[in-house]
């Protein structure tokens, strides 16, 4: 039986200190994870969810920028067995209401048990929920820890079977209302080999990513791809590629046959 579960259980408990990602921010230092840290991140929102009463099945909303809390968050929703699914972030692009519209309109589809996101951005979000909302509870990043220990046989996705959803992926919208398309365990792992095969793919190769996370390529090759086949994945923010084009060659540059 595999599912997103039991392929991160094994790299936790086979190569712990391999890095899965290498988070790039403007300004910062690269932030190199790794599967204990990715695990144990997870684990720590996984609790999280579990405290809050989310249930396994249930959908968990993320409206977070890219960076750690995105992705501990996320794999924290799989590991917990409940439903991730990512929202895009309010930015200077978009109209304050228009984005809440289409929140409401998502939530109305999607039906999340709670919402991840940030306090600043909390009364944002409470604004596009009406009374009746599937919402229970919005979640404060700030709120979510790590976990120090992990006992894999306790969380609800390492019981998932291959043939559960394992995510919400939304479409674009452009023809109609944006919906959130359901993709399986076993699907998204059989996409997941397709693309190994195509592409030619090994655990000797880097990919460096600066698509956002909402989109059906970012997620998908882009992030749940390199994650799950044990290539390290250099994850930039979409909105310093936009501000600084070079900064996707730089990484290419500098990572390239570094990490073999």
């Amino acid at each position: 039986m595999t599912t997103f579960s039991h392929i991160l259980r094994d790299f936790y408990e086979r190569t712990p200190e391999r890095i899965a990602v290498y988070l790039q921010q403007a300004g910062q230092d690269d932030l190199p994870v790794s599967y204990r840290d990715l695990l144990r991140g997870a684990a720590g929102a996984a609790s999280t969810f579990a405290q809050r009463g989310v249930l396994p099945g249930e959908v968990v909303l993320l409206i977070l920028q890219h960076g750690s809390d995105l992705i501990y968050s996320y794999f924290g929703a799989v590991l917990h067995g409940a439903i991730p699914s990512i929202m895009p972030y309010l930015t200077e692009k978009l109209l304050p209401e228009r984005y809440r519209a289409d929140l409401a309109s998502l939530v109305s589809i999607t039906r999340p048990a709670v919402i991840v996101t940030y306090p600043e951005f909390e009364s944002e979000v409470k604004a596009a929920l009406k009374q009746g909302d599937s919402v229970r509870e919005v979640i404060l990043s700030s709120g979510i820890g790590d976990a120090s220990d992990l006992e894999f046989q306790a969380m609800p996705g390492l019981h998932c079977r291959p043939s559960d959803i394992a995510l919400l992926q939304h479409s674009s919208g452009t023809t109609g209302l944006q919906k959130g398309v359901a993709l399986s365990h076993k699907a998204v792992i059989n996409q997941l080999e397709s693309y190994r095969l195509a592409l030619r793919i090994s655990d000797l190769d880097v990919i460096v990513s600066w698509l956002p996370l909402y989109h059906d390529m970012g997620l998908i090759a882009c992030y749940l791809m390199p994650i799950l086949l044990g290539v390290p994945l250099v994850l930039m923010s979409p909105f310093d590629w936009v501000r600084a084009p070079h900064r996707l060659f730089q990484a290419v540059s500098r990572y390239k046959g570094t990490l073999s």
